[in-house]
């Protein structure tokens, strides 16, 4: 029966919507047509009132039963939940406005009249912008003109209007401000973005840059997407070799046998890859057109062609050439004077006097740079140009150099920072050469020792230290023991403990040696004066000024019972009646007792008494 009355009730349905149909088609119906336009804000959670359909019938005309048609196609049977009797729409799940943005239907009552419903679904700042990825990376060549654009993947924003993508911002890595942001909204909707250069680009000042880019839409709070843009600066051929020095000079023996090596030049190119290699030779039109002498292009070593012959040139001056590898290539020259020398037979004098208080080679470590550490004087005795003696130091890591103002005087200098703690002493050889042919050296070797200055405290192995013990000890008992450990060397490495007095934390009741760090206890402990003394003890080394560092010592103290409950008075008086019933309470006192609640029994009396020893009454027994 059920079933036929479902049937029946939808063949009444069918009819009737097809009856409403005919006659909107035909045009001849007397159907009332009534509108009602309704709207929500999209993610409201199931069963959410969206309206009344009784709210879109012509004024006078009511309904108690709606028929609505095309339940499926239009996904208002799946998203809304209908009332069919009441007219009531409602949410039947979270509505989405990216997935639809509207719903329409018809209504139909029993009378005939219709209602087309439309559902506007009304967006809110759900999404956030969202790159298509989260890095990428763009090559810009260096020396791009400024205002030249380079377009970017937009963000996108599921959201419309003003809720969709608004702006871009570089929050971070714009260095310089070499890069600025440009938009156009398209006709899609969509917001653009072009990278725009803002200034001079320099790969050999900076060769990459990382922007983080921030996607924003309008909403309040407005929401953001990010992505990190690489931008790599790709070289052009902008910068020319460079030489380490603009003039060479070499002496060499007329009788060097030829394919032995002159000297080395040397050129630098900032530019990388082909713009950066450098390729060295030798002006033939401007210089050594008989060919003695040869360069190897790569190395820029010079190596003799062919004998020399001192009588007939004593110098030889060449054009060298370095160019890089461009296709239009950039060229810069170096001078190169080789000087050849027929004799020499004295070797350099060298004196050294090192500059110290006792005239030993050492300096100290607090020493800054310029500081003399030793004097040379050196002379040769040959005479004319053979008696130009040139003075080389070698070893010490780069910590020393050497001076001259008349190439008689030499002065060894400190030219670096010294640490003793790092390294306290370093091997120097000097060496003095002559511009003879052969040249001839005198040279010397010695050891400076780097002398301690007080430029390290004293450091504990730990900042704090515990330690439990019971608190009854006898005075000199050990406790625990501290260390630290100076860097510096003698005196100024030198520890000695001390323990920060402050009667407070109770630290009097321990001592420490002073050479040991151990720490003993100095008096007897009380556990309820306080529980946990805290000392601090002192680590001092022995420079001048003195320095020290501190660490915290925690002693938790464990309690033992050292202390025996007291009652009051050692007498009490009480009165009470012959009659009173057993169990009365007629006494109750408390016993005092530092360390705990302990439980104390009254003696029982010849007529009987009990003592509850929670409460401590006295009862009758």
């Amino acid at each position: 029966m059920e079933r036929l009355n479902k049937r029946g009730t939808w063949n009444k349905r069918v009819l009737l919507l097809l009856y409403v149909a005919f006659g909107l088609i035909t045009g001849h119906s007397s159907t009332v047509l009534g509108t009602l336009d309704l709207q929500l804000d999209e993610e409201q959670p199931a069963g959410t009132i969206v309206g009344d359909i009784s709210a879109g019938l012509p004024p006078g005309t009511t309904a108690s039963l709606y028929f609505i048609s095309d339940l499926e196609s239009t996904g208002v049977g799946s998203d809304l939940h209908i009332d069919e009797t009441t007219g009531i729409i409602k949410t039947a799940k979270v509505l989405d406005r990216e997935t639809r943005d509207r719903y329409n239907f018809i209504a139909v009552t029993m009378q005939g009249v219709t209602v087309e419903v439309t559902i506007v679904v009304n967006d809110i700042n759900d999404h956030a912008p969202s790159f298509p990825k989260s890095r990428a990376t763009l090559k810009i060549p260096e020396q791009t003109a400024i205002g030249t654009r380079f377009s970017l993947e937009p963000a996108s924003d599921a959201d419309k209007g003003q809720l969709s993508t608004q702006g871009y911002l570089v929050k971070n890595g714009n260095m310089g401000q070499a890069f600025r942001l440009q938009t156009k909204r398209g006709s899609n909707e969509v917001l653009y973005l072009d990278l725009v250069v803002n200034g001079i680009l320099d790969r050999e000042q900076v060769s990459s840059y990382s922007l983080y880019l921030e996607a924003f839409d309008g909403g309040s709070p407005r929401k953001t997407g990010h992505m990190i843009l690489d931008v790599l600066v790709q070289d052009i051929n902008d910068n020319a070799p460079v030489f380490n020095q603009s003039r060479y000079h070499t002496l060499i023996s007329e009788n060097m046998k030829p394919g032995s090596t002159i000297l080395q030049v040397f050129a630098s190119d900032a530019d990388e890859g082909d713009n950066g290699l450098v390729i060295y030779e030798i002006n033939r039109r401007q210089s050594d057109p008989d060919r003695y002498f040869l360069i190897d292009p790569h190395t820029g070593i010079i190596t003799l062609s062919k004998p020399l012959d001192y009588e007939m040139r004593k110098v030889h001056e060449l054009v060298v050439q370095a160019r890089d590898n461009a296709s239009q290539p950039e060229i810069t020259n170096a001078f190169v004077s080789i000087h050849v020398r027929d004799y020499n037979d004295n070797q350099p004098t060298m004196t050294i006097i090192f500059l110290s208080e006792d005239g030993s080679p050492r300096i100290s470590e607090g020493a800054q740079p310029g500081q003399y550490v030793a004097r040379i004087s050196v002379s040769d005795p040959d005479y004319s140009e053979y008696s130009n003696v040139n003075v080389s130091l070698e070893g010490g890591d780069g910590k020393f150099g050497l001076t001259t103002k008349d190439n008689i005087i030499y002065l060894i200098c400190v030219d670096k920072i010294l640490d003793r703690e790092e390294r306290d002493s370093y091997e120097l050889r000097v060496m003095a050469t002559d511009s003879g042919t052969p040249p001839l050296r005198a040279e010397s070797s010695f050891t400076i020792q780097v002398t301690d200055v007080n430029d390290n405290p004293p450091l504990f192995d730990q900042q704090v230290y515990k330690q439990t013990i019971p608190e009854v000890v006898y005075p000199g008992s050990f406790v625990l023991q501290v260390t630290a450990r100076d860097k510096d060397q003698g005196p100024n490495g030198d520890v000695k403990y001390s323990i920060l007095q402050d009667r407070g934390t109770h630290s009097d009741w321990f001592t420490i040696d002073p050479v040991t760090g151990i720490i003993t206890t100095a008096t007897e402990l009380d556990y309820e004066t306080d529980p946990k003394p805290r000392i601090i003890v002192v680590a001092t080394d022995g420079g001048r000024p003195a320095l020290s560092s501190t660490a915290v010592v925690s002693v938790v103290l464990q309690d033992i019972n050292d202390n025996e409950p007291v009652f009051d008075s050692n007498f009490y008086n009480v009165s009470i009646k012959e009659n009173t019933a057993a169990g009365t309470c007629f006494l109750q006192r408390l016993a005092a007792h530092l360390e705990t609640c302990w439980v104390f029994v009254l003696e029982e009396a010849a007529w009987g008494l009990s003592c509850n020893t929670r409460a401590s009454p006295l009862q009758a027994d």
